[in-house]
């Protein structure tokens, strides 16, 4: 496993074990259903496998949630920051909110280099490019914009 898949994972396990503490402390709680809980942390693991095991699909939805995903769990951890001037217990909230957003733009990254193309088989066996699209649904055929190569 490269440097850059390895910083991925540890973001990903980072975000994926803040997301299991929060939603063990809303489930404790009583207020959140358990499929709000369940969903996002379910999904965290599927891409964090994904990732380890080299899945496209996974890939993908890493480089969309690691920019999507950590603007959006940042901006809400510095909301829930701010409000725990007023009420202490969003501190909490803030500090678990900004241990699942943070490590993802470090993962966005780490999945646009090189060695992580590599991982993914993302590089064209014809002409080198590494900028494919996917060949289906699941990418799990990639295309090559350039030449036009398709490769499982």
């Amino acid at each position: 496993m490269n440097a850059s898949i390895l910083v991925a994972v540890i973001s990903v396990g980072v975000m994926v074990v803040a997301r299991l503490v929060m939603g063990g402390l809303a489930f404790l709680s009583g207020r959140v259903p358990i499929v709000s809980i369940t969903i996002p942390i379910g999904l965290g693991i599927l891409i964090l496998v994904g990732i380890i095991v080299g899945q496209r699909l996974a890939w993908q939805w890493g480089r969309l949630l690691g920019l999507f995903g950590g603007i959006v769990l940042s901006l809400a951890a510095f909301g829930a920051l701010s409000r725990a001037v007023e009420e202490p217990g969003w501190l909490i909230v803030g500090v678990l909110l900004l241990m699942q957003g943070l490590p993802l733009f470090p993962m966005f990254f780490a999945l646009g280099t090189q060695g992580a193309r590599r991982h993914f088989r993302l590089i064209c066996p014809q002409c080198g490019s590494s900028k494919p699209r996917g060949g289906n649904f699941l990418f799990t055929k990639a295309i090559c914009r350039d030449c036009g190569t398709s490769w499982d």
